[in-house]
């Protein structure tokens, strides 16, 4: 089943600008089959050192001045040289996790970061985290003793960072498989807290639990709001969050986008629109919901079909304000939203918008 789920949807994400951007941590992405974009000068540059193939989740993290520390597909950490951390192999996310990993410095360190991954459809290995101490290695970096620390059982493939209310700690969000629990965990300077602010709200993620269990789940740029994606529950579910207390409520549902499901979501940087990506059979649709437009049925009439073709991956806001969408099947090129801020068609959905210089986004 997972050779299936993998060559079926092939979806990478790009986990790493999920919770600021406030410094330049998020400037370098690395995905997919070799593919990257650095996005240091202001304006993206296609880049195609990347060790790294792989055909979904992954994440990377650069330095304040936007020099690349490392990255990883969940199952391995490649070093700012592109070569493997000694102790970097056997993490237990999977490259074929909708986001098997995220990567976040620990409150009130410079040398310390975590690593947390989810296992693919709802596997054994969970949700477990990874301690990288930039101090190993000559200042390459290297896993230290706390690696692979089980944190929950039977997640889905759903990962997110949020930072804290306070500005300085973060909380990290699962979903649980067969439930509809959200799990918030806090991570401050003492590290992270494995007791979680539980919120029971939304759709039970249950059934065929390869599928079921695939989509994104996304923040806004105010951290106020969560989205998710359910690719064969043919759903989309929108969340308040409350960033000082960890709490989710107020879920709305959307449904209705045919094909084979929804799996991308993303807000726009002003976090009034919500997109949507939608893996079809024949041809993927790019879809946008307008969250200012009132009621949970007056934000479900108003969305709006902005790209239709081959644009059913991954999508992400990027440091330039624009989201940038993973073009399915061997990508050459990502799609791209200009601006993303506008409503309707006029945020101007380029197809093809993006080309790697000889990388390839899977899905992602």
């Amino acid at each position: 089943m997972k050779k299936l789920k993998s060559v079926f949807i092939a979806i990478i994400y790009l986990a790493i600008s999920d919770y600021s951007y406030s410094q330049n941590e998020n400037n370098i992405w690395y995905f997919g089959d070799h593919a990257g974009i650095d996005f240091n000068s202001g304006t993206p540059v296609a880049i195609t050192n990347s060790a790294m193939n792989t055909s979904e989740g992954c994440a990377s993290v650069s330095s304040g001045s936007g020099n690349l520390l490392f990255y990883t597909d969940g199952s391995t950490i490649w070093n700012k040289n592109h070569i493997p951390m000694p102790n970097g192999s056997g993490l237990m996310g999977n490259f074929s996790s909708t986001q098997s990993a995220v990567i976040i410095k620990k409150p009130g360190s410079n040398t310390i970061y975590y690593v947390f991954t989810v296992d693919d459809i709802a596997g054994p290995d969970g949700f477990r985290y990874s301690e990288v101490d930039m101090n190993l290695q000559n200042g390459l970096g290297n896993i230290n003793s706390n690696k692979n620390i089980l944190v929950a059982n039977s997640t889905t493939e759903k990962l997110i960072a949020i930072k804290h209310q306070n500005g300085l700690d973060f909380w990290i969000i699962i979903s649980l498989y067969n439930t509809n629990t959200f799990n918030c965990y806090l991570l401050s300077s003492a590290g992270i807290n494995t007791t979680p602010v539980s919120s029971n709200v939304g759709p039970i993620i249950t059934g065929n639990g390869v599928f079921n269990s695939t989509g994104n789940l996304k923040a806004s740029r105010s951290g106020l709001r969560i989205a998710m994606a359910n690719l064969l529950m043919d759903d989309v579910s929108l969340f308040d969050f409350n960033n000082s207390t960890g709490i989710l409520s107020n879920p709305m549902s959307f449904n209705g986008f045919g094909g084979v499901g929804p799996y991308g979501v993303e807000f726009s940087p002003n976090n009034n629109l919500l997109y949507v990506s939608i893996e079809g059979f024949i041809t993927d649709d790019v879809i946008q919901f307008n969250l200012l437009a009132g009621s949970q049925s007056m934000i479900s009439n108003s969305r709006v079909i902005i790209g239709t073709g081959d644009g059913g991956g991954a999508l992400q806001l990027a440091p330039d304000n624009k989201i940038y969408n993973a073009k399915d099947q061997a990508g050459l090129n990502l799609n791209l939203i200009n601006n993303p801020d506008v409503v309707g068609t006029g945020c101007n959905y380029v197809p093809n918008g993006f080309n790697l210089g000889g990388g390839i986004s899977t899905f992602g």
